[in-house]
């Protein structure tokens, strides 16, 4: 019999999840007040920022233990978003076809990307401009802890700035000191290099405003816009949709780095507007409440100018080795009498040849000839031997110039069949036991090098690995133009080369390619029965296109995403699979009659 009843339940008040949770509440509520009465400057902000991560840490680590409710509901919620995003993801290809043409248009997702980062810039500057000794007043008033969240992702963002800053020209530097000095021992040189590259940042951050940098990125910003504005219809392009019944859409290469560039730029533009819109013209202030996030910014703008130069500087050497454009061939002359050779440089450079005429001798890939009194000219010989022996009354006649055309070509031809032989003996150590084969496509200017596709490799929608050396090192620049002009003008978009062809293979299936190149003058495009009768290999031509893949049961696949457009050259292993037995046709010119036996 119980006398004294008890005051409170003997039962716990709260679960084990319950009194985590309270002290999750009381961890934020502990937060708001050293934020609002202790923190003066972002320093202590930085300190209350770590203390949050600690606290999201730990609620995950018990999360995983033993699953807390609210976390369960906010993760659920957190995921509903994401599908929401993912939805407006789009599928993408690429076209290499070009024709017949596909409707032009940018996604608008891009618009707005690029409308959302002026309008957070605006209100950078908008925040700077109310509060010029930092706009963390804003946390103070609203949510302190949101600040805090928002601060961290921007010191993530400016510290990914400066480490991107720091590794690419490290990454340049050393790629130039392995071409200098070979494979001797360079960290003492990169090392030297980086810590003075460090110290020289920093103090210039520390000494310099950073106006000049986000006019920089507002510049790069607009040239990139007026770059994107020209309508171009050639070249390759990348084609996107929305969803997998809506019409598919294309976008030139040109613009689409154009549109990565702008983007880039404003991102930029806006990331560091935000840390450091406060000592744009000025050194730092002595009441100022941000100085962390202002150096952080301050480092990190002045890393752009090498990014930016770097960048410029591929895109320009992009630009420079395009095998779609077309330099000028080089006619090496020689002879005696100085007179007639320098008439003869006018008339060649009347013919768009570029003209050397050192003693040192004549270089590879380069058209020698040789000026003569017209009595020992061969400009009409059958078989003349190369340099060709002709006058400067032959170069005045012009006949001899479809000899010095055709001459060019067979040997652009021949550094193109060398270069890649040699393509070919380096990257076929990279064979794998599954099988598979070689995505070949040396015409292309944003194809670094020989494509490698296992058969049994899982991601389809992953870039085929590049092995061997890049194009642009084993073939020389007019031979990938040569081999833009015939792929081209054939219909060739790609090559794909299944393991057990070999060479000897691959060579005789180009030699139609450009047989067909000549005889047509670049009019007619390669087909099947073209290859028909090329001993030891199986040539099957299939345009890639949105719903219809590639399909054979005899044999392999290349794998394929199914948006792109692309006219691929396969080339197999012939397996003589697909001949069947006919049976000859009845002779009615004789008709049999039975014979007497014994």
């Amino acid at each position: 019999m119980k006398l004294l009843t008890s005051v409170l339940p003997r039962g716990r008040i709260l679960t084990e999840d319950g009194w985590f949770t309270l002290a999750v509440c009381g961890f934020l509520i502990g937060l708001e007040v050293v934020g609002r009465y202790a923190a003066l400057t972002d320093f202590h902000d930085g300190l209350a920022g770590f203390a949050l991560i600690m606290g999201v840490a730990a609620i995950v680590a018990r999360h995983r233990r033993a699953p807390l409710g609210w976390v369960t509901s906010l993760t659920n919620w957190c995921q509903r978003i994401g599908a929401t995003f993912a939805n407006l993801r789009y599928d993408h290809g690429i076209d290499l076809r070009g024709t017949p043409p596909i409707t032009r248009r940018t996604p608008p997702a891009v618009w707005v990307l690029a409308v959302a980062l002026i309008v957070w810039s605006g209100l950078a500057v908008a925040s700077w401009t109310a509060f010029p000794t930092g706009w963390r007043t804003v946390g103070m008033y609203s949510s302190y802890t949101l600040y805090l969240g928002f601060l961290m992702v921007l010191w993530s963002a400016l510290l990914t700035v400066t480490f991107v800053g720091v590794f690419v020209p490290v990454a340049v530097l050393d790629s130039l000191l392995k071409r200098w000095l070979g494979d001797t021992d360079r960290r003492g040189a990169e090392l030297a290099a980086v810590v003075g590259y460090a110290v020289l940042v920093s103090a210039v951050a520390w000494v310099v405003p950073p106006a000049a940098i986000l006019g920089l990125c507002i510049v790069v910003a607009i040239g990139s816009w007026i770059v994107y504005l020209p309508k171009g219809t050639d070249g390759p392009a990348v084609l996107w949709r929305s969803g997998a019944d809506k019409p598919v859409y294309a976008v030139p290469v040109r613009r689409v780095l154009s549109l990565v560039s702008m983007l880039a730029a404003l991102l930029m533009f806006a990331i560091l507007i935000t840390s450091c819109g406060g000592r744009l013209f000025d050194p730092p202030r002595a009441d100022d409440t941000m100085p962390v996030t202002a150096l952080f910014g301050a480092i990190a703008a002045w890393l752009v100018p090498i990014l930016v130069v770097v960048v410029a500087l591929r895109l320009w050497a992009a630009r420079r080795n395009d095998p779609a454009r077309r330099t000028r061939p080089t006619a090496h002359i020689a002879g005696e009498d100085r007179a007639e050779i320098r008439r003869a440089v006018k008339i060649l450079r009347t013919w768009g040849y570029s003209v050397r005429t050192s003693a040192k001798g004549r270089e590879n890939g380069q058209v020698g000839i040789v000026i003569v009194p017209p009595e020992q000219s061969e400009a009409k010989e059958f078989d003349p031997r190369w340099p060709l022996k002709v006058s400067v009354d032959d170069l005045i006649a012009g006949e001899v110039k479809q000899r010095f055309d055709r001459r060019d070509e067979i040997q652009v031809r021949r550094q193109l069949f060398r270069g890649l032989q040699k393509l070919f003996k380096r990257a076929s150590v990279f064979k794998g036991p599954g099988g598979g084969g070689f995505w070949l496509a040396p015409h292309w200017w944003f194809v670094e090098g020989v494509g490698r596709e296992d058969s049994d490799a899982s991601g389809e929608d992953a870039a085929p690995p590049l092995v061997g050396p890049p194009y642009a090192r084993a073939i020389p620049e007019r031979a990938r133009q040569h081999a833009h002009a015939v792929l081209r003008a054939t219909g060739v978009d790609m090559i794909f080369i299944e393991d057990g062809v070999t060479f000897k293979g691959l060579d005789r299936v180009l030699r139609v390619v450009t047989e067909l190149y000549d005889v047509h003058a670049g009019q007619r495009k390669a087909e099947e029965h073209h290859f028909r009768g090329v001993p030891k290999v199986k040539v099957m031509i299939h345009e890639y296109e949105p719903g219809n893949p590639f399909q054979s049961d005899a044999y392999p696949e290349p794998k394929f995403d199914d948006l792109s457009r692309v006219r691929v050259l396969h080339i197999f292993r012939d397996r003589g699979g697909e001949e069947e037995l006919i049976e000859p046709p009845y002779d009615f010119s004789w008709t049999p009659a039975p014979a007497l036996m014994g």
